[in-house]
């Protein structure tokens, strides 16, 4: 998965555990066998009807390519960005071709001031404290030209936590704080970020919705209600002048 601006200290620390758990999660299978989301058409839709088809794209997150390959075939020559090493490898291996649109690190790691016309980011902003996440997002908005779009699907209040965890942050907009119990003594564990409606929708006030912001919960395997709560939304930045 992707992550924000490493830097050192503490946010630097949840980069590295981010990659980390990716890492291992990706060896055991993770995700092996899901198809795609169906957001994936929305995104190709909006992208079509935006003239942005066919055309350049950064993907923040794409793991071992679930999304990310539907996109590519769908039109969207999209550079990958991802804090795990693992998830590239496998991307590499299916599309060796592909090898040089990929970039082990954070969106720290792309260079500075380069900008796309659609930015993707799927359950990956839920990653690390609500200061984190929120400059994560940030920074993703950055990184979309005028006239482009941001394609987001992100935890919200509400989900299902689906490992043991503690509850560190419980905040005025509804949004929520955990930390994931570690079975190391020594390591704090992950901490993770579920957006509150009116949070997000401040975070993304100066975009225009395209897909209006919505929450969802149907599993992409089952096509059925789930606990895994989340908002998903396609929003353009307002083109310049």
């Amino acid at each position: 998965m992707g992550s924000g601006r490493a830097g050192g200290g503490e946010a630097g620390r949840q980069v590295a555990l981010v990659g980390e758990f990716w890492d291992g999660e990706y060896v055991e299978g993770r995700l092996d066998g899901l198809p795609p989301d169906d957001f994936v058409d929305d995104i190709l839709g909006a992208a079509r009807d935006c003239g942005l088809l066919p055309g350049p794209g950064l993907y923040i997150g794409p793991g071992t390519g679930r999304n990310y390959f539907p996109l590519v075939a769908g039109g969207l020559d999209l550079v990958g960005v991802d804090v795990s090493a693992v998830g590239l490898d496998a991307i590499r291996a299916r599309a060796p071709e592909r090898a040089d649109r990929l970039v082990h690190g954070t969106l720290d790691a792309l260079p500075a001031g380069q900008s796309f016309p659609v930015v993707v980011g799927l359950n990956v902003f839920h990653h690390g404290t609500r200061e984190f996440a929120h400059a994560h997002i940030r920074a993703a908005l950055e990184r979309v030209v005028p006239g482009g779009l941001f394609c987001v699907r992100v935890a919200a209040a509400g989900a299902r936590a689906s490992r043991p965890h503690e509850v560190v942050g419980r905040h005025d907009d509804g949004s929520v704080t955990l930390r994931y119990l570690s079975d190391d003594p020594d390591s704090p564990g992950l901490y993770a970020h579920f957006f509150g409606e009116s949070e997000i929708r401040s975070l993304l006030a100066d975009f225009e919705p395209v897909v209006p912001l919505t929450a969802d919960d149907v599993d992409p395997a089952t096509g059925e209600s789930s606990g895994w709560l989340r908002w998903d939304g396609i929003l353009r930045r307002p083109s310049a002048g």
